[in-house]
């Protein structure tokens, strides 16, 4: 025992203490025995202390690598490969879907101008060439608006080569062809029968309102068969239209699971709008078995079939990235009074923004849980506006069945129910007097006041009255 002491001393003298040889050449036996069992008791401490801090850092290692993993697990982009054909019925290469800048995706080679037909004109006077890639001309007229397709020569696939090429006062309205993502994460789905469904829902919730209700949604296309839909002649009227070629084959996956928190009915399903005509503007297109995606064009061309059939209120349960095209068009959007409802984004707490929820004018709604905790992989950020339940919702699926979804995009027609009951009520009110009185709606949520997390706090059914 005596040895040992010895040696730890001599041990910390070597490390700490700068007279070193002089504390080596003290005779042991003249230190208290209380001294040297203090330092034993230290070295013994701070050992245990260094072993606690490596293993902390290895199950902090641990967490990181199972939280990498599971991202991966659950965000569409990253399962997708660099360049994915998509196919027609016939097995026909329709486009390639591609990764480009900062890890987007577009349609390849692609670009779309955004141009009122006069500045058209202006474009093929300055560079007729450009003629020759056109690949389609679409009027949005109810935006006033030309859409024009291009594909263009890998040489000049770069909105800086592109930009070179345009007046400068056109130049802005110009984007690729991006591809947006839906926002459900069907990882984390859980099939029910729908017997198990009618056992869990014992106490229905009351719908958002019982007014009748018209509102508009970009999408995947619904499943008109499913038996969770009201009597069609008097409660539930689906208006679709599709804006893909005809070859390409129909998704309807998530579109119905968003459709379904909107007016299922049976199943253990309770509708938020009882009395609902749905207009459904199906833009996206299937990437594999399980995702999908669409293209800015489809989603322009839906948006502005909506506006046609004077939908105020549009859920877009979709994100992608900012771009000019867009911008423009959702400014036009907010100039008419039409009100876009948009998930806030499934990127996780430290994604950058999405869009069009981002954007100013759109009502950007996040995830909860029942027990109003945060979806775990919401975005978050100072352009969330509201929270509403999420995550593990009970809806309908395209095969006829119910389940369970979550992500932000299964909360955002929750906030849209509530905005089209606000505007049924009182056909009046503007984008700031709607805003203002889901305010006074909504429950408090993180810190006081809005914050990035929850926006002005959580939004349920029913619309209360009075306010």
């Amino acid at each position: 025992m005596r040895v040992m002491k010895k040696y730890t001393l001599t041990l910390l003298g070597l490390a700490f203490v700068p007279w070193v040889a002089t504390a080596q050449l003290l005779p042991i036996t003249q230190l208290p025995d209380t001294i040297v069992d203090h330092l034993d008791r230290s070295v013994n401490r701070n050992a245990e202390r260094l072993q606690e801090l490596k293993q902390q850092r290895l199950i902090e290692q641990q967490l990181q690598k199972t939280l990498a993993i599971k991202a991966q697990l659950l965000d569409p982009l990253l399962q997708l490969p660099s360049v994915l054909p998509i196919l027609d019925t016939r097995k026909q290469l329709v486009w390639n879907e591609v990764e480009v800048e900062l890890g987007q995706r577009a349609v390849e080679r692609e670009w779309l101008l955004l141009l009122s037909e006069n500045q058209w004109q202006q474009v093929l006077e300055v560079m007729p060439a450009l003629s020759q890639y056109v690949q389609t001309n679409k009027g949005l007229d109810s935006l006033d608006l030309q859409l024009i397709k291009l594909r263009v020569p890998e040489s000049l696939d770069s909105k800086h080569m592109l930009r070179q090429q345009l007046p400068a006062l056109l130049a802005p309205y110009l984007s690729r062809n991006f591809i947006y993502q839906p926002q459900t994460q069907t990882a984390e789905s859980i099939t029910m029968p729908p017997q198990a469904a009618i056992k869990v829902e014992n106490n229905m919730p009351a719908a958002m309102c019982e007014l009748p209700i018209s509102l508009g949604m970009v999408d995947t296309a619904i499943n008109p068969k499913h038996s969770a839909w009201p009597n069609m002649t008097e409660r539930f009227a689906l208006i679709q239209q599709h804006f893909l070629p005809a070859d390409i084959a129909t998704s309807y996956s998530h579109g119905t699971a968003v459709a379904g928190v909107l007016a299922g009915a049976n199943d253990g399903l309770s509708p938020l709008l009882p009395s609902l005509t749905l207009y459904s503007a199906g833009a996206f297109y299937a990437q594999n078995e399980y995702q999908q995606g669409a293209t800015l064009d489809s989603i322009l061309q839906a948006l502005n079939w909506l506006v046609a059939q004077q939908s105020r209120v549009i859920n877009m349960s979709l994100t992608g990235p900012d771009n000019p095209v867009l911008t423009e068009v959702v400014s036009r959007l907010v100039a008419k009074n039409i009100i876009l409802v948009a998930a806030a984004g499934n990127g996780g707490p430290a994604a950058a923004p999405l869009y069009p929820a981002a954007y100013d004018g759109v009502i950007a709604v996040t995830a909860v849980d029942d027990a109003k905790r945060l979806y775990r992989w919401a975005n978050q950020g100072e352009y969330i506006d509201f929270a509403a339940v999420g995550v593990k919702v009970l809806t309908t699926r395209a095969d006829g069945s119910v389940g369970r979804e979550s992500g932000t995009s299964m909360a955002t027609p929750v906030v849209s129910a509530k905005v089209a009951c606000l505007l049924a009520s009182s056909p009046t009110l503007t984008l700031a007097q709607v805003v203002q009185q889901l305010q006074q709606q909504a429950q408090d949520l993180g810190e006081p006041g809005r914050d990035s997390q929850y926006g002005y706090g959580l939004l349920t059914r029913p619309l209360k009255a009075g306010l």
